[in-house]
């Protein structure tokens, strides 16, 4: 191709009402410069050409042209249809996992008196323990006390007997 290929033609209605704008915004872009880095910021400011940059427009949103999404019409019937049909497939849902909720409440309510049973036995074994020691002390005790009993005693007592 040589260059631009004009036609000339007269435009459509449509053309000269809506004016074409671009769909992409445009962006800042960085300037790339061969060479080595400039070590201080003196250099680098003596070394660059002056660039000017076209000011952007105060609201860059401004030209971009958004594309609107045309609502779809939905008959009626078929919406009622569709939500009839979601609310038949929640309820059956539900139908069908409440003999398992049930099953799961039995069984934490079997748990929780499992537990309790637990803690009173518990309870109990722990009182028993504290007995036994408390026996076994005075267990101890007897024996440290049978030990000072002499074994043989001497009769220095009489007895009287009334006749």
């Amino acid at each position: 191709m040589s260059g631009p290929v004009v036609v000339r033609a007269k435009s459509s209605e449509i053309d000269e009402n809506f004016p074409r704008r671009s769909s992409r915004a445009r962006v800042n872009r960085a300037v790339v410069i061969e060479g080595e880095a400039p070590e201080t910021d003196d250099e680098f400011t003596a070394d660059t050409p002056s660039t000017s940059a076209k000011a952007a427009p105060a609201e860059p949103h401004e030209n971009v042209a958004t594309p609107q999404r045309a609502r779809v019409h939905v008959d009626e019937k078929l919406e009622q249809r569709w939500r009839k049909l979601g609310e038949d497939v929640l309820t059956a849902a539900v139908r069908r996992v409440q003999p398992t909720m049930k099953m799961v409440n039995d069984m934490e309510t079997c748990l929780d008196n499992t537990l309790a049973a637990v803690q009173g036995a518990s309870g109990h074994i722990r009182h028993a323990s504290t007995v036994v020691y408390h026996l076994e002390d005075s267990v101890g005790a007897l024996l440290d006390a049978a030990k000072l009993i002499p074994t043989s005693f001497e009769n220095t007592v009489s007895v009287m007997r009334l006749a």
